[in-house]
Parts: structure tokens; C-alpha cells; sequence
């Protein structure tokens, strides 16, 4: 060969080392940048998957916390519950209401309560008494109840977890006060209630499941190798561990790929390019979860609508906007009436599957661009928006009406209910999300206390109605306090003779200021504040304090069905016959048929326990409601008070007449003595006696009248043989109104 050809070849071959050479050291930083870059992915993707477990695990802690703080500050700050533990029934309410539920409630498995000088009232774990005091069971108990002193309902209430006997638990407290409060009134005497919830195995698991947090568990100190975050007790101790092993997603997609990046035979570009697959579908993946854990924090597990953080957040967006275009942001807060009779008559696997339905109904019900969302228990939210410049909907609280008012067929079986709606409105997004949550709250407890089934749209009125009611509850205590609640009382006559042959006394009270408060005011106001106990036992004792003078005739005194509720009731009732010395048998208690209705075990045990003191019961406006033939039966009345509106009828009804001598053959039929109510006229108490009426009352014979007229009147008719209704002269002038 050549030598020219020699030194060409020779060239040649020392270009292809060199370009292999290159090559090779290309490929080698090529595959030292690719090793580099997988492992950038790898060690990024698992360290957000840590910090996305991690937030989880913060947020679960933060959750448990809030959700046993909201349970505290619903059952302490009521003022049924404040006025309970003040009693002398304060360990069976306190017992029925927290410590019986402890045995299986979700949201706490511990109810402790203190009196002012943090003595236990009552102390239950699990259904069952605790056998140790709970400042030995529970590490920091009495400063955990400090700290609920020195609370106010403005603070948060305290939760903490602590180490107990039994392990750690997150446990609560605050105050138990009425929703006002009396400046004389001592904080530092009031009750506290204490909610504990134990961190048990099927806590963690629960947790674990509903944060997306594989393979938590609760340790004693953190496990070398695992991810982990505290449970702190007030001081910020460490109490106990939630330790988690780390998914590691970027890891395990490298190990998937580890085969195909060790084929040394696969080319470069397919190479990297399955690298960026990979990673692609990691990040993809760690979206996904991330999506998935904050679906499941803003969504009701049962019924897949919007939770309540879900609602906040959706109407905080939808306000957004609406400042930005004009429109109207309508919240609708929706309570199911009669929901608690199913849960109650065919359990709670039932009462779940009547959610799902109804979730599904406001689904289907509602515009496309609205949002629902269930609050919990029976509570759920609608929300919709209107463009100003488009036609208005028609009216989505009576939608919503519709769709609850048709049946449910549940598991065969056929349901009925209905609901409450409370709507307030947000022109332009002028009203910010906790005022508009706020307002439809009022305005649907509004809608509740109008009957329910009805719709009602929040005023500006409400507020100050609610203000003025508290300012009514205020100054009833105040009466009640000094006893500024008087008694007035109209007779009834025998329909045959006209003498009188008994009293129904009525509750009257006129303010220091003169002004007279109507009972169809002042009542429900008692009622709703926890008072009309002790309002009904004044009534009656100061009713039954003047009716000892006259010891020929009954007294008929009404009561209320939230005190037939109380379980002392009728042991306070013979208390105040003993102490006045007052003949039982000429008491008669007078009852409305609703509360043998919605309550009919409730009002027999209290019926039996009064008629076996010697008392007498009576019905009252008996022809207004749904008293049936066997309501007469079952609980056996003394009198039957024909309603007044059955009397009025007579003036201008044809058929009334014939009505009022079936309602008043139906009580003869039953041997029932009948009280006609309301009589006006002779006309009326004529038509009366006719039909069997053995006893009459109203304006024809007198008003409601001082104590001192009935004594008149009394003595008067004794000495006298001329009739209450024929002595017309007799009648005190404030009797003839």
C-alpha cells in the first residue's frame, strides 16, 4: 500500500477514536445530566408528596380540633343548658343530654361536668361513670378548665390533646352560659363542659382514609425514618406522634423505569424522552392526589355535595365575581322538618339514605349553575346567582319546597317531609360571606319558628326584632325575679244555674314603665330562653295562693308542652299543692293537643303521674287541630274545652250548628264534661246549652279579673241565688271590660 494510503487510513481510524471518543464522553455527560435530572425528579416528587402528607396530617389535627371546639361551643353556650345545670335536675339533664350519649357519639367519648367550684357534676366515659376523678385521669385538667374560665364566647374554645389514662385524647372545654348575660351574674361561678375524644385506633384509621395519609399511626416519639407530626397539649408540650411511612411516589416510578434506563442498547433521545414520560406521569399523579385530598376536604362524604368549607369557599368566589359583573349571589339555608321522627322510627341507615335522596333532588331541582351543599345532620345550603341583566328565576325557596314536599320511597318504604328555607341576598357581592351565611341562618330559624314548611328572606327587621326580643328576655327575667308577673282570672258558669263554678287563670304583666305585655308575647319568649319553668310555677303558685279563698269552685291553669318535658314537673306541681294547702281535686291542668301529639309517651307518663295526685286534666281548644277519637281515648281527660273559633262560627255559618254538637257529642259520648269558651252572646251561649255544654265562659259572663273581683264575685254569687249571668249588676265594671 501507499504510504500516502497508509497515513490516510491511519487518519481516518484516529477520526473515528477521536468522534468515539466524543462520543462516548457525550454520552457519558449526556447520561450523567439524564441520572442527574431523574434524580432531581425523583427527590422533588418525593418531597412534595412529604410536604402535600405532611400539610394533610396538619390539617387532620387542625380538623379533629375545630370539630370537638364546635361541639363544645354548641352544647355550652345554650341557655336551656345553663339554666339545666343550675337545677336541681341538673345531673339527669346533664346526664341525658352529654353523659348517655358518650356511649357511642362520633365526635367524643368523654362528657364531664363541673359546678362553679370545679366540682364534678357529672363524669362519663363511654356511657359508663368514670371510677377516677377526672384531674387524675386527664394530665393538665384544671388548667385546661382555667383556661375555659378565662374564655369568652368571642375566643376560641380551648382544645388541646392531653395523655390520660387510657391514652392520648383531644379534649375540650368552656362555660356553660345563656346566650345573654346578666351583668350580676358571676362567671366565675358558672358551670363547665368538658368533651374528650380518645385517639383510638379507628380514629387514626379514620383519619388515615380521610386525608389520603398511607399507614398512619399514633407512637409515643417520632420513628426514625418516617415522616411525623405533633399532637401538642396547651403548653406546646409534645404529647403523642402521628407517624407515616413516606410514599416516596418519585422513587417507586424510577424503580418502574429502572429496567429500560439500564438497556444500554436503547437510543438517547427515546431515552430521555421516556425520562420526561415519567416524570410527566409523576407530577401528573401528585396532581391527581392533591386534586383527590381537596375534593374530599371540601365535600360531604355521604352525598358528594359541597361541605361546609366548601360552601364558604364557593360563596367567597361567587361574591368575587358578582362585585366584578353586578349580579345577586342567593343563599338558601334549608332545614328538613320531620327528619329526626324518621331517624327515630327506622334508624339512622334510613335517615342516610333520605340525605343521599335529597341531595339528589337539589341536584336535579336547581338551575345548572347553582351549588349545593349539605352542613351536616339535616341541614343543607343552595346557592344561586342572577344576572341583573336577564329574566329572574322563579322563586328557588318554593323549588326547593316542591321537590321535599313529594314522597320518598326509601328502602319500601313511604317517607314524607318537608323543609324550612331561610334566604339572604348579596346585590353586587355587597355582603360578605360570613354576614350572608349569618343572615340565612336567621332567617331560617325565622322560617322554623313561623311553623316550618314556608319560606322566609332575611330583613333588616330581623335583627332588630332579635334585638328587641333580647331586650323582652332581659327584662322577663328581671320580673321573674321579683315576681312582677301577676295573675288575673276569668270565670266560667254553670250553663244550667249561671253561678260560677270555676277559674282559669292567666298570666298578665304590666312593666315597671306601665306597659302591658301580651302572654301570646312574653310565652314564647320564656319558652325559648329557658324560663317558662319557672314562669309556670309562679303562674300556679300564685293562682293557686288566691283560690284557696274560694273553696267551692276548681282552677283551671294552663301549662305549657316544654313543661311537660321537664321530668320534675309533676313533683314540683304536688310541691306547690302541699305548700299552698290547695285541694287537689279542684285543680285542673289545662293541655293543648299538640303536645300529645308530637310527644304522646312524654305527656302520658306526666298525664298519669298528675291524675294520680288528684289532679285533673283538661283539653284545651279542643276542634282547632288534630285531636282524634283516640287521643280522647287514650288519655282519659276530666274536660274537654271547646276551641272558640268553633263559637264564632255560629255568627255566620250555616253548618257550624251541626259541627258543634257533633265536637260536643263526641266528648258526652266519651263522658267528658265540655266547657264552651269564647261566649259573647246570648245567641251563642243559648246554641251552647243546647248542644250539651255543661259549663260556659267568656265576655257575656265576665273578663279576666283581678283576685279581689273573683272574691266578690264568689261571695256575692253565694249569698245571692242569682246567677253570675243574670246578677249582671254584680260584675265589677273591670269585668265588663
Amino acid at each position: 500500500m501507499h504510504k500516502g494510503a497508509v497515513s490516510t487510513a491511519r487518519h481516518r481510524q484516529l477520526l473515528v477514536a477521536i468522534v468515539a471518543i466524543v462520543f462516548i464522553a457525550v454520552a457519558s455527560v449526556l447520561a450523567g445530566l439524564v441520572a442527574g435530572s431523574i434524580g432531581t425528579i425523583t427527590s422533588t416528587a418525593d418531597r412534595i408528596d412529604d410536604r402535600r402528607a405532611t400539610h394533610a396530617a396538619a390539617s387532620a389535627l387542625q380538623a379533629l380540633r375545630k370539630q370537638l371546639g364546635a361541639t363544645v361551643r354548641d352544647n355550652a353556650y345554650w341557655d336551656e343548658a345553663f339554666a339545666q345545670v343550675s337545677s336541681d335536675a341538673r345531673v339527669e339533664w346533664t346526664y341525658e343530654n352529654w353523659g348517655s350519649t358518650s356511649a357511642d357519639y362520633p365526635l367524643y367519648d368523654t362528657a364531664i361536668v363541673v359546678d362553679g367550684h370545679d366540682q364534678p357534676i357529672i363524669a362519663y366515659r363511654n356511657g359508663e361513670p368514670m371510677e377516677i376523678s377526672p384531674d387524675q385521669f386527664f394530665d393538665g385538667f384544671d388548667a385546661l378548665l382555667k383556661a375555659a374560665r378565662q374564655t369568652s364566647t368571642a375566643d376560641a374554645v380551648p382544645v388541646h390533646f392531653v395523655r390520660s389514662l387510657a391514652g392520648t385524647a383531644l379534649i375540650g372545654a368552656a362555660m356553660i352560659q345563656p346566650s345573654t348575660i346578666d351583668p350580676a351574674m358571676k362567671p366565675d361561678a358558672f358551670g363547665v363542659l368538658v368533651f374528650a375524644k380518645h385517639i383510638t385506633p379507628d380514629v387514626v384509621a379514620e383519619v388515615s382514609e380521610s386525608f389520603n395519609i398511607a399507614g398512619l399511626s399514633l407512637d409515643p416519639l417520632p420513628v426514625p425514618g418516617r415522616l411525623s407530626a405533633a399532637l401538642q397539649d396547651v403548653s406546646g408540650k409534645e404529647v403523642a406522634v402521628f407517624n407515616w411511612p413516606s410514599e416516596a411516589p418519585g422513587t417507586k416510578s424510577y424503580a418502574m423505569v429502572d429496567k429500560n434506563l439500564r438497556m444500554a442498547g436503547i437510543i438517547l433521545v427515546l431515552f430521555l424522552c421516556g425520562i420526561g414520560l415519567v416524570g410527566g406521569v409523576t407530577i401528573r399523579n401528585l396532581q391527581a392526589s392533591e386534586s383527590r385530598a381537596r375534593h374530599r376536604s371540601l365535600h360531604d362524604s355521604l352525598t358528594g355535595l359541597l361541605n361546609r368549607a366548601g360552601l364558604i369557599e364557593s360563596v367567597t368566589g361567587a361574591l368575587a365575581r358578582a362585585k366584578a359583573n353586578g349580579s345577586t349571589v342567593v343563599l338558601h339555608f334549608i332545614d328538613l322538618d320531620g327528619f329526626k321522627g324518621v331517624n327515630d322510627a327506622w334508624g339512622h341507615a334510613v335517615g342516610d339514605e333520605l340525605i343521599v335522596e335529597v341531595a339528589r333532588r337539589l341536584k336535579e331541582t336547581m338551575p345548572e349553575d347553582a351549588f349545593s351543599a349539605r352542613l351536616g345532620g339535616d341541614e343543607f345550603a343552595v346557592v344561586t346567582v342572577e344576572d341583573p341583566h336577564q329574566r329572574q328565576r322563579t322563586d328557588i325557596g318554593q323549588d326547593i319546597q316542591a321537590a321535599l314536599a313529594s314522597v320518598f320511597e326509601i328502602s319500601g318504604r313511604t317517607i314524607e317531609i318537608g323543609g324550612s328555607v331561610g334566604v339572604a341576598l348579596s346585590p353586587s357581592g355587597s355582603v360578605e360571606t360570613g354576614e350572608l351565611i349569618r343572615r340565612a341562618d336567621v332567617a331560617l330559624y325565622r322560617a322554623k319558628d313561623l311553623g316550618r314548611g314556608v319560606t322566609v328572606a332575611f330583613e333588616d327587621s330581623f335583627d332588630d326584632e332579635s334585638s328587641r326580643q333580647a331586650d323582652l328576655e332581659v327584662k322577663l327575667r328581671a320580673a321573674l325575679s321579683n315576681g312582677s308577673i301577676d295573675v288575673s282570672f276569668q270565670p266560667f258558669v254553670d250553663a244550667k244555674s249561671g253561678a260560677i263554678s270555676g277559674v282559669e287563670s292567666l298570666a298578665r304583666w304590666v312593666t315597671e314603665t306601665g306597659v302591658t305585655i301580651s302572654p301570646e308575647v312574653f310565652i314564647p319568649v320564656a319558652e325559648r330562653s329557658g324560663l317558662i319553668d319557672i314562669l309556670g310555677l309562679q303562674i300556679l303558685r300564685k293562682s293557686l295562693e288566691a283560690a284557696v279563698a274560694w273553696p267551692d269552685i276548681t282552677l283551671g291553669v294552663n301549662v305549657s308542652p316544654l313543661q311537660l318535658k321537664n321530668p320534675r314537673f309533676v313533683a314540683q306541681v304536688k310541691s306547690v299543692l302541699q305548700a299552698t294547702g290547695f285541694d287537689p281535686s279542684r285543680l285542673s291542668i289545662e293541655l293543648t293537643e299538640g303536645v300529645l301529639i308530637s310527644n304522646p309517651d312524654q305527656a302520658r307518663r306526666a298525664i298519669d303521674g298528675l291524675k294520680a295526685a288528684g289532679i285533673k286534666i283538661a283539653l284545651d281548644d279542643f276542634g282547632a287541630g288534630f285531636a282524634s277519637i283516640g287521643t280522647l281515648r287514650q288519655f282519659g281527660f276530666d274536660r274537654m274545652k271547646v276551641d272558640r273559633s268553633l263559637i264564632v262560627a255560629l255568627d255566620h255559618d250555616q253548618n257550624a250548628g251541626a259541627v258543634l254538637q257533633a265536637t260536643i257529642a263526641l266528648a258526652v259520648a266519651f263522658d267528658i264534661p265540655v266547657t264552651a269558651e269564647g261566649i259573647e252572646t246570648e245567641e251563642q251561649a243559648m246554641a251552647v246549652r243546647l248542644s250539651g255544654c255543661d259549663a260556659l265562659q267568656g265576655f257575656l259572663f265576665s273578663r279576666p279579673i283581678s283576685a279581689q273581683e273573683v272574691t266578690a264575685l264568689y261571695f256575692v254569687d253565694r249569698e245571692q241565688p242569682a246567677s253570675l249571668h243574670r246578677s249582671r249588676k254584680a260584675v265589677p265594671q273591670s269585668a265588663r271590660g
